[in-house]
């Protein structure tokens, strides 16, 4: 890949979109950029960073999924949920 493909996925991407990375096969949050990486979060506290081309926008399950995932850490950090 030479060094402007990924400049036109960039301008698709803001801070806080849902999406999926096809790299980790995960759901996440954007957190910020640093040049072609994109720094995501998950809800448990789990951040990482993947190129820019691996993360696409995340479908409606993709979301649902990531709000399900939050849902029940903050359940199990409450200690109200069985394991």
């Amino acid at each position: 890949m030479n060094g402007t493909d990924w400049t036109s996925t960039l301008p698709r991407l803001t801070v806080g979109m849902v999406v999926y990375d096809r790299h980790y096969d995960m759901p996440a949050t954007i957190a910020d950029f640093d040049g072609p990486m994109v720094c995501l979060t998950r809800p448990t506290g789990l951040k990482w960073r993947s190129h820019c081309v691996s993360v696409r926008p995340a479908t409606q399950y993709e979301r649902r999924q990531l709000r399900a995932i939050a849902q029940l850490h903050a359940q199990r950090q409450r200690g109200t949920a069985t394991a």
